[in-house]
């Protein structure tokens, strides 16, 4: 499965956005063959948190637009009787004219991002979409099967293509897209969908996912140790890959082991984790410790060896639903004696605040916290920049290293992973002329985890956002 590190590329959207034009990025969305160039992003009031009354915010906008250049606004959100407070950003178009788009919020949040217009909400409310950014575009269209399927329940596979969700901000031009490209893995065609070559990539990764049950059930441009995965696993059963009809697409969370449940019958399921072609990435400890927790009896030689024993407890914190992607690498930091509880206080007392750089502050001094800020670089004068993530940061790489220096913890992770019934997927897509087609999903069975599994924070942890995850495993 490939880590979610898109989900917060959107973070702070076009604010975000305009940060990134300060230090020298260009940024171009699209209506069609309508481009324009983002300028600058602009809240109001510029003083106080929001006006108190309509009058005050319509003069406010007039003065900000006027400031600005007077503008052609192309766009105004509708206002209601909350709004205190606007986003204006400002754009370029073809002809050097600036356009601008208007966004009006309750109040503006303190922080970097005092009103967020994500990529996504931008594109549907406006009708421009980024170009020229994989991650971005994969943010905007959210084309993994927890956001085009129904969750936890069973669904037909070959009738997948007719099952995704009607959602308002796909176009109609996307969705038909999606449509063909899964029915053409159902009938095992290799005709190219047209326009689908400009997304290739996106489809490839995300849809990817969704299309891989398919072409394990239809046997359809399959590759790999197809045949020995159906002889080990599905022979047993008195099952062929044929007559497997009902897949499950896990719900609730980010970053599952798995990315989809095959149905062999009342009380088992076959787990599926799809990668595309350049393969694994990062995956959350939680979907490994609740398989274990499940099946007890199929991984007793692993929670019964001695040898795991500590590391069993160390990935049970990670995972557990009370510690939260903030409170479990401070609970272990301080476990470890990489920190001590007041520098954990500290550091979660100023966490998400928005305060710049300040290893001066007394506080900061401390020996726990100088060695978070030396662990984890960070950009200080990037706008997003937080002291608190910063640190937060630091110390999950710190914890992730002590981990990673235990004996055995590569041995653990392939031995939970080995009695796993589960099997890889790599999709595979082609372009040709203006179209794109799947075109391969080789099977790895048994499994493959070639050199050593490590648990990693960078993914989640950054000086410039929240965490997106808990620390997590990283599989070659």
């Amino acid at each position: 499965m490939r880590a979610k590190e898109f989900i917060l590329e959107s973070e702070g959207g076009i604010i975000r956005r305009a940060q990134e034009v300060g230090q020298g990025k260009s940024v171009t969305f699209a209506k069609g063959e309508d481009k324009i160039n983002l300028v600058s992003a602009t809240t109001i009031p510029t003083d106080v948190l929001r006006y108190e009354s309509a009058p005050e915010l319509e003069q406010g906008l007039k003065d900000a637009l006027a400031e600005l250049g007077d503008p052609t606004v192309l766009y105004y959100g509708k206002p209601n009787t909350k709004s205190g407070a606007a986003l204006i950003t400002l754009w370029k178009n073809a002809q050097e004219q600036q356009v601008a788009f208007v966004k009006f919020a309750g109040t503006k949040n303190p922080g970097a991002f005092p009103i967020t217009w994500t990529n996504a909400d931008f594109g549907r409310e406006t009708g421009y979409k980024q170009i020229e950014n994989k991650i971005a575009e994969r943010a905007q269209f959210k084309l993994k099967p927890t956001e085009l399927f129904q969750t936890d329940a069973d669904l037909n596979i070959e009738s997948l293509p007719t099952l995704f969700k009607t959602r308002d901000d796909l176009t109609p031009e996307i969705a038909q897209q999606i449509k063909s490209l899964l029915a053409n893995v159902v009938s095992g065609s290799r005709t190219p969908v047209p326009g689908a070559e400009q997304y290739m990539s996106t489809y490839e990764i995300d849809l990817g996912e969704s299309a891989a049950p398919i072409a394990l059930s239809t046997g359809n441009f399959i590759s790999g140790s197809y045949k020995e995965a159906e002889q080990a696993l599905l022979e047993p059963l008195g099952l062929t890959w044929g007559s497997i009809q009902s897949v499950i697409f896990p719900g609730s969370g980010s970053q599952h082991l798995y990315d989809s449940y095959l149905r062999l019958n009342k009380g088992n399921t076959l787990k599926v984790s799809s990668k595309d072609k350049k393969g694994g990435a990062a995956a959350a400890v939680t979907g490994l410790v609740k398989d274990i927790q499940e099946n007890p009896a199929r991984f007793k030689d692993v929670t019964d060896n001695s040898a795991f024993q500590e590391i069993l407890k160390i990935v049970e914190t990670i995972a557990a639903k009370e510690n939260s992607a903030v409170d479990g690498p401070l609970k272990l930091a301080v476990q470890f004696e990489i920190i001590n509880a007041n520098e954990a206080a500290e550091i979660k007392n100023r966490w998400g605040k928005g305060l710049p750089y300040t290893p001066d502050a007394a506080w900061a001094q401390t020996a726990g916290i100088v060695s978070a800020l030396q662990r984890k670089g960070a950009k200080f004068q990037d706008p997003a920049y937080d002291f608190g993530y910063h640190m937060l940061a630091g110390v999950a790489e710190l914890v992730a290293d002590k981990i990673n220096a235990m004996p055995g913890l590569s041995d653990f992770f392939k031995a939970v992973l080995e009695r796993s019934t589960m099997i890889q997927v790599k999709a595979r897509m082609q372009k040709s002329g203006n179209g794109a087609s799947f075109t391969d999903f080789q099977v790895i069975y048994p499994p493959v985890f070639q050199g050593s599994i490590k648990v990693v924070a960078g993914n989640n942890y950054m000086a410039t956002r929240k965490p997106i995850g808990k620390l997590s495993f990283k599989i070659p």
